[in-house]
């Protein structure tokens, strides 16, 4: 396949190899011509080891709510290659998600905000606005993802570590400190851990704890004999403003906890299946014509910016996406008609 014989470092190859070999086009002859790249040098052997390492790694992890390390990785990749020739040609070409992963995260990072917390009795506040999402690290190490139209309010002290949650919704990653507990207060209700991943939404007639790793406590803030709650890991807790009583449910964290990142791990799903999961965990409305639902898809996607990843999708599959009058991305074959969404809701 002359796409990938052409001279490539081998990470790329690699890469272009992988993309080519899960494609509905790939042929007899593109294995054998793979097998035979692959036998070629040892250094092919390795970089194809390492891709596939770290696609593994992705989805034993995929449905943590961050990938630092790994998109830390792939900034310093593409910040490292972005010269090269290779780049060019990949973008002329079209490129699998599985090939770009790298890019994808340099695309769809999320601002951090990482000013120091002031000291013990000083309380801050941090607010977003509607259109905006940050990272914020506090003193402690701690990371708060704040999600838009959110507003917190936090105080440390010598013997504790307190949020409070006035509104919105925030995912906590919360460094370990056994001789300060970490609490959260939202709603009528507090949320206490150690160290632990959980995810806090005040909404106007109910508040959620969605638990990611670790161990939290959930109790009514006041009340004689409340019953407190102990989650594990998948576990949501669902109370009603007002009320003494709160439901635990099992919830699919890469739906619930999709907002801080949005992020989402496809392997080998139909457009139609990961256009579904989109629209259900975002604010984004894909339209997907009948001609290409059936395209599969792999990879990671980060849909915040969606200029970045509406290209993203049409450098993966041979699709066009453009933006409707109602805000909507329709999703068509590549050159094919344009699709009538007129009348669909």
């Amino acid at each position: 396949m002359s796409d990938v014989d052409e001279p490539f470092d081998a990470d790329a190859a690699a890469a272009a190899w992988d993309a080519r070999l899960r494609s509905a086009q790939a042929t007899d002859e593109d294995h054998r011509a793979f097998q035979n790249w692959l036998h070629a040098a040892p250094e092919h052997h390795d970089a194809y080891d390492r891709l596939q390492a770290a696609l593994r790694a992705l989805r034993r992890h995929g449905d943590l709510p961050e990938l630092s390390a790994l998109r830390d990785e792939a900034r310093r990749t593409v910040a490292a290659n972005r010269k090269r020739r290779w780049q060019r040609r990949w973008a002329q070409r079209g490129l699998s998600i599985a090939a770009s992963i790298a890019a994808i995260g340099l695309y769809f990072g999320l601002p951090q905000d990482v000013r120091p917390l002031t000291p013990a009795s000083i309380e801050q506040t941090f607010a977003t606005t509607s259109e905006q999402r940050t990272r914020i690290k506090l003193v402690d190490g701690s990371l708060v993802t704040l999600d838009s139209g959110t507003r917190i309010a936090v105080r440390f002290a010598p013997g504790n570590r307190a949020v409070r949650l006035i509104s919105g919704r925030a995912l906590f990653r919360v460094a370990k400190d056994a001789a300060r507990p970490f609490t959260v207060t939202a709603g009528d209700r507090t949320v206490t851990a150690l160290g632990t991943v959980f995810d806090v939404r005040v909404l106007p007639r109910e508040m959620r704890v969605t638990l990611a790793e670790g161990m939290v406590a959930v109790r009514p803030v006041t009340g004689p004999g409340a019953v407190q709650h102990i989650l594990q890991p998948r576990q949501q807790l669902v109370a009603m403003a007002g009320s003494a009583s709160a439901a635990v449910r099992t919830v699919d964290l890469r739906t619930v906890l999709a907002w801080a990142d949005r992020q989402f791990f496809f392997e080998d799903e139909p457009l139609a299946t990961a256009a579904e999961e989109i629209n259900r965990s975002t604010d984004l409305t894909l339209v997907v014509d009948p001609a290409v639902a059936s395209l599969r898809i792999n990879g990671v996607f980060r849909v915040r910016d969606e200029a970045a990843f509406a290209e993203a999708l049409e450098l993966a599959l041979p699709v066009a996406v453009r933006r409707d009058g109602n805000g909507r991305l329709i999703v068509t074959r590549a050159g094919g008609k344009p699709l009538n969404v007129a009348t669909k809701e």
